[in-house]
Protein backbone atom coordinates (compact mmCIF):
# COMPACT_ATOMS: atom_id res chain seq x y z
CA UNK A 1 0.00 0.00 0.00
CA UNK A 2 1.13 3.21 -1.09
CA UNK A 3 1.83 6.12 1.77
CA UNK A 4 -0.43 8.63 -0.15
CA UNK A 5 -3.36 5.52 0.55
CA UNK A 6 -2.50 6.04 3.98
CA UNK A 7 -2.96 9.40 4.94
CA UNK A 8 -6.51 9.32 2.77
CA UNK A 9 -7.50 6.22 5.42
CA UNK A 10 -6.17 8.24 8.42
CA UNK A 11 -8.22 11.71 7.27
CA UNK A 12 -11.67 9.62 6.36
CA UNK A 13 -11.07 7.77 10.21
CA UNK A 14 -10.75 11.20 11.67
CA UNK A 15 -13.71 13.15 9.55
CA UNK A 16 -15.67 10.32 11.26
CA UNK A 17 -14.44 10.62 14.28
CA UNK A 18 -15.57 14.46 14.61
CA UNK A 19 -19.18 14.13 12.59
CA UNK A 20 -19.66 11.36 15.89
CA UNK A 21 -18.10 14.08 18.23
CA UNK A 22 -21.08 16.68 16.91
CA UNK A 23 -23.69 14.14 16.99
CA UNK A 24 -22.98 12.86 20.22
CA UNK A 25 -23.63 16.72 21.56
CA UNK A 26 -26.75 17.34 19.79
CA UNK A 27 -28.49 14.03 20.95
CA UNK A 28 -31.00 14.55 23.34
CA UNK A 29 -29.97 13.29 27.05
CA UNK A 30 -31.95 10.10 28.49
CA UNK A 31 -33.78 10.81 31.66
CA UNK A 32 -33.34 9.21 34.65
CA UNK A 33 -36.68 8.86 35.16
CA UNK A 34 -38.46 5.89 34.30
CA UNK A 35 -41.01 5.97 31.61
CA UNK A 36 -44.86 5.00 32.55
CA UNK A 37 -45.79 5.21 28.96
CA UNK A 38 -48.28 7.34 30.34
CA UNK A 39 -49.90 10.29 27.91
CA UNK A 40 -51.10 13.37 29.72
CA UNK A 41 -55.14 13.81 28.95
CA UNK A 42 -56.94 17.27 29.87
CA UNK A 43 -59.00 17.32 32.68
CA UNK A 44 -62.60 17.33 31.13
CA UNK A 45 -64.85 19.48 32.27
CA UNK A 46 -68.63 19.84 31.31
CA UNK A 47 -70.40 22.71 30.53
CA UNK A 48 -72.92 23.61 33.09
CA UNK A 49 -76.88 23.47 32.07
CA UNK A 50 -77.74 26.89 30.91
CA UNK A 51 -81.67 26.90 31.70
CA UNK A 52 -82.33 29.97 29.50
CA UNK A 53 -81.62 27.96 26.76
CA UNK A 54 -84.37 25.11 27.63
CA UNK A 55 -87.76 25.27 25.70
CA UNK A 56 -90.40 27.38 27.60
CA UNK A 57 -93.43 27.71 26.66
CA UNK A 58 -97.41 28.67 27.94
CA UNK A 59 -99.81 25.66 27.47
CA UNK A 60 -103.66 26.86 28.37
CA UNK A 61 -105.89 24.28 29.95
CA UNK A 62 -109.33 25.03 28.54
CA UNK A 63 -112.08 24.01 31.64
CA UNK A 64 -115.11 24.95 29.64
CA UNK A 65 -115.39 21.09 29.31
CA UNK A 66 -115.37 18.54 32.11
CA UNK A 67 -112.38 16.32 32.88
CA UNK A 68 -111.65 13.33 35.05
CA UNK A 69 -108.01 11.94 34.97
CA UNK A 70 -107.13 13.31 31.41
CA UNK A 71 -103.94 12.44 30.35
CA UNK A 72 -101.55 15.35 29.43
CA UNK A 73 -98.49 14.07 28.08
CA UNK A 74 -95.38 16.92 28.40
CA UNK A 75 -91.56 16.38 29.22
CA UNK A 76 -90.94 19.10 31.59
CA UNK A 77 -88.99 19.54 34.98
CA UNK A 78 -90.93 22.92 36.16
CA UNK A 79 -94.37 24.23 35.57
CA UNK A 80 -95.82 27.53 37.21
CA UNK A 81 -99.41 28.72 37.14
CA UNK A 82 -99.52 31.62 34.55
CA UNK A 83 -102.95 32.56 35.25
CA UNK A 84 -105.79 30.90 36.70
CA UNK A 85 -109.74 31.86 36.24
CA UNK A 86 -111.20 28.19 37.68
CA UNK A 87 -110.63 25.21 39.53
CA UNK A 88 -107.86 22.66 38.13
CA UNK A 89 -107.18 19.59 39.89
CA UNK A 90 -103.53 17.70 38.61
CA UNK A 91 -102.00 14.33 39.33
CA UNK A 92 -98.08 14.14 38.16
CA UNK A 93 -97.31 10.91 36.10
CA UNK A 94 -99.44 8.79 37.82
CA UNK A 95 -102.92 8.23 38.34
CA UNK A 96 -102.51 7.50 42.02
CA UNK A 97 -100.14 9.74 43.12
CA UNK A 98 -101.98 12.89 44.92
CA UNK A 99 -103.95 16.00 43.41
CA UNK A 100 -102.98 19.14 43.67
CA UNK A 101 -105.30 22.12 43.50
CA UNK A 102 -103.78 24.81 40.95
CA UNK A 103 -106.16 27.27 42.63
CA UNK A 104 -103.74 26.71 45.77
CA UNK A 105 -100.42 25.45 44.57
CA UNK A 106 -98.48 28.03 41.62
CA UNK A 107 -95.33 25.97 40.89
CA UNK A 108 -94.34 22.41 40.52
CA UNK A 109 -90.81 21.27 40.24
CA UNK A 110 -89.94 17.72 39.40
CA UNK A 111 -89.32 15.60 36.17
CA UNK A 112 -92.97 15.58 34.67
CA UNK A 113 -93.94 12.99 31.66
CA UNK A 114 -97.36 13.41 32.10
CA UNK A 115 -100.23 15.11 33.94
CA UNK A 116 -103.76 13.80 34.79
CA UNK A 117 -106.28 16.54 34.45
CA UNK A 118 -109.64 16.74 36.57
CA UNK A 119 -111.98 19.55 36.21
CA UNK A 120 -116.06 20.57 36.79
CA UNK A 121 -117.25 22.59 33.50
CA UNK A 122 -116.46 26.09 34.28
CA UNK A 123 -117.75 28.45 31.49
CA UNK A 124 -115.40 30.86 30.34
CA UNK A 125 -112.79 29.71 32.62
CA UNK A 126 -109.13 28.52 31.80
CA UNK A 127 -105.90 28.01 33.19
CA UNK A 128 -102.39 28.92 31.55
CA UNK A 129 -99.52 26.80 32.42
CA UNK A 130 -95.77 27.96 32.09
CA UNK A 131 -93.83 24.93 31.03
CA UNK A 132 -90.21 24.76 31.28
CA UNK A 133 -88.18 21.62 29.91
CA UNK A 134 -85.29 23.21 31.98
CA UNK A 135 -84.81 24.04 35.67
CA UNK A 136 -86.40 27.31 35.44
CA UNK A 137 -89.55 28.34 36.36
CA UNK A 138 -91.28 31.62 37.06
CA UNK A 139 -94.17 32.19 39.68
CA UNK A 140 -96.12 35.34 38.11
CA UNK A 141 -99.06 34.80 40.45
CA UNK A 142 -97.90 33.42 44.38
CA UNK A 143 -100.02 32.86 47.03
CA UNK A 144 -99.88 36.48 49.06
CA UNK A 145 -98.51 35.55 52.41
CA UNK A 146 -100.68 36.50 55.37
CA UNK A 147 -98.41 39.09 56.87
CA UNK A 148 -98.23 40.80 53.75
CA UNK A 149 -101.94 41.16 53.00
CA UNK A 150 -102.33 44.62 54.84
CA UNK A 151 -99.73 46.56 52.48
CA UNK A 152 -100.70 44.64 49.53
CA UNK A 153 -104.35 45.00 49.52
CA UNK A 154 -106.19 48.14 50.54
CA UNK A 155 -108.37 46.82 52.79
CA UNK A 156 -110.77 43.66 53.82
CA UNK A 157 -114.15 42.64 54.55
CA UNK A 158 -114.78 39.96 56.76
CA UNK A 159 -117.95 37.76 57.53
CA UNK A 160 -118.54 35.29 60.06
CA UNK A 161 -121.62 32.76 59.36
CA UNK A 162 -123.32 30.23 61.33
CA UNK A 163 -123.51 27.82 58.16
CA UNK A 164 -126.85 25.73 58.02
CA UNK A 165 -128.97 23.87 55.23
CA UNK A 166 -130.12 26.79 53.78
CA UNK A 167 -128.59 28.25 51.53
CA UNK A 168 -127.24 31.89 52.75
CA UNK A 169 -126.58 34.93 50.42
CA UNK A 170 -123.75 37.09 51.83
CA UNK A 171 -122.59 40.79 50.27
CA UNK A 172 -119.07 42.19 51.28
CA UNK A 173 -118.38 45.63 52.52
CA UNK A 174 -116.85 47.22 49.67
CA UNK A 175 -116.19 50.73 48.84
CA UNK A 176 -118.04 51.84 45.57
CA UNK A 177 -115.20 52.83 43.69
CA UNK A 178 -113.95 48.89 44.25
CA UNK A 179 -116.78 47.18 43.85
CA UNK A 180 -115.40 43.57 43.70
CA UNK A 181 -112.36 41.61 45.78
CA UNK A 182 -109.00 40.49 44.39
CA UNK A 183 -109.14 37.49 46.57
CA UNK A 184 -111.01 35.31 48.81
CA UNK A 185 -110.13 33.82 52.33
CA UNK A 186 -112.39 31.00 53.55
CA UNK A 187 -111.38 29.75 56.82
CA UNK A 188 -113.70 26.84 58.06
CA UNK A 189 -114.27 25.61 62.10
CA UNK A 190 -116.84 22.76 61.46
CA UNK A 191 -118.31 20.36 59.33
CA UNK A 192 -117.88 20.54 55.52
CA UNK A 193 -119.76 23.40 53.76
CA UNK A 194 -120.08 24.59 50.16
CA UNK A 195 -119.40 27.55 48.59
CA UNK A 196 -120.40 29.73 45.70
CA UNK A 197 -119.24 33.43 45.00
CA UNK A 198 -121.25 36.07 43.21
CA UNK A 199 -118.77 37.43 40.13
CA UNK A 200 -119.24 39.82 37.61
CA UNK A 201 -120.20 37.15 35.30
CA UNK A 202 -122.81 35.56 37.80
CA UNK A 203 -122.24 32.98 40.41
CA UNK A 204 -119.64 30.10 40.28
CA UNK A 205 -120.13 26.31 40.92
CA UNK A 206 -120.71 25.28 44.14
CA UNK A 207 -117.11 24.43 45.75
CA UNK A 208 -116.47 21.78 48.85
CA UNK A 209 -114.49 23.74 52.18
CA UNK A 210 -112.94 20.93 53.76
CA UNK A 211 -113.88 20.61 57.30
CA UNK A 212 -112.16 20.83 60.66
CA UNK A 213 -109.76 23.95 61.18
CA UNK A 214 -108.86 24.31 57.30
CA UNK A 215 -108.18 27.14 55.09
CA UNK A 216 -109.04 28.20 51.68
CA UNK A 217 -107.42 31.11 49.33
CA UNK A 218 -108.38 32.02 45.82
CA UNK A 219 -107.96 34.95 43.81
CA UNK A 220 -110.86 36.00 42.53
CA UNK A 221 -113.38 38.86 41.67
CA UNK A 222 -116.47 38.77 43.86
CA UNK A 223 -118.62 41.07 45.36
CA UNK A 224 -120.12 38.29 47.77
CA UNK A 225 -120.68 34.98 48.28
CA UNK A 226 -123.23 32.23 49.13
CA UNK A 227 -122.69 29.27 51.67
CA UNK A 228 -124.68 26.09 53.07
CA UNK A 229 -124.12 23.10 54.22
CA UNK A 230 -122.36 19.96 52.46
CA UNK A 231 -124.82 16.87 52.45
CA UNK A 232 -124.01 14.89 55.77
CA UNK A 233 -122.69 18.14 57.59
CA UNK A 234 -124.33 19.18 60.98
CA UNK A 235 -123.20 22.45 61.93
CA UNK A 236 -119.94 24.75 61.05
CA UNK A 237 -118.92 28.28 61.45
CA UNK A 238 -116.93 29.96 58.65
CA UNK A 239 -115.13 32.95 58.42
CA UNK A 240 -114.87 34.64 54.69
CA UNK A 241 -112.35 37.14 54.31
CA UNK A 242 -112.54 39.85 51.10
CA UNK A 243 -109.90 41.03 50.30
CA UNK A 244 -109.98 44.48 47.74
Amino acid sequence: MKKKDWYYIIGGIGIVAVGYYFYSLAKPKSSSVKSTSQQYIPEFRAEPENPLSSNIYVKRIDLTQARNDEELIITAKYISVLKSTGKLLVKINDRSSASFDLTEVRSISSNIERLYLTNEAQSGCYVDLLISEGSIGIDYFPKVPDFSRVETFKGNSVKTVNVTTTEQSIMFNIPPDTAYTKAVDVYNKGDEVLISYITPSGSTDWTPIPPSYTYTSIPILASGFKIKLASGSVASTVVVTGWY
